[in-house]
């Protein structure tokens, strides 16, 4: 597949990065600082712009055949229009199939509750969880392929293939190595478990 991945040098990003290369997809890594990947290799290409303007994430859209946004921000509001930028260009271009990240507070703790919403979720992480609801409700909108995928706590370490998902709720894990949230991130582009969902993730 023709995959372009967005925040491709960030902490998840490069595991993603270097996954989706394994695997023998085409890459289009977009970061806003190209000299921040380092890596060589016939399927990659390295493209510099910033997802906060449409018209970068729009003029490296075409031709691609999925999405996998690893992109943050500690500036909660961008997450919002990092997504709609994604989804318009998305639309614009004609592709389908997108795998974004977001974080645990954002699955079920109930039917009608929130991971975010329970009495014990970390207050400090509250405006990030409602943050990710938003990107959540903009990818159910946007009548795209979605996979969303709400890890607990990302912690650096390579892929181990030892992990567990769960459509909707949580998984019973704490925390999740980049590496491994990657490698689920890229095999779902083609196993397509997930589409439409929240999927929570964890390390056994």
């Amino acid at each position: 597949m023709n995959v372009l991945i967005l925040g491709a040098n960030g902490r998840v990003g490069t595991h993603v990065l270097k996954r989706a290369l394994e695997k023998g997809h085409k890459v289009t890594a977009f970061v806003r600082k190209s000299e921040s990947i380092n890596l060589l290799h016939p399927n990659l290409k390295v493209v510099q712009g910033d997802a906060l303007s449409q018209r970068d994430v729009s003029a490296n859209m075409h031709g691609q055949d999925a999405v996998i946004s690893c992109l943050s921000s500690t500036e909660n509001s961008h997450r919002v229009v990092f997504i709609n930028h994604i989804i318009n260009a998305m639309r614009e271009h004609k592709v389908k199939r997108i795998i974004a990240i977001g974080g645990i507070g954002a699955l079920q703790a109930s039917e009608h509750l929130k991971v975010y919403e329970t009495a014990t979720f970390p207050k400090e992480y509250i405006d990030l969880s409602m943050a990710h609801v938003r990107v959540l409700d903009a990818l159910l909108t946007s009548r795209n392929d979605f996979t969303f995928v709400c890890p607990p706590m990302i912690k650096e370490g390579e892929r181990s293939g030892v992990y567990k998902t769960q459509d909707t709720y949580p998984t019973q894990g704490w925390d999740i190595t980049a590496g491994d949230l990657a490698d689920f991130m890229v095999g779902e582009l083609t196993e397509k478990k997930y589409l439409g969902k929240k999927v929570g993730i964890s390390n056994l």
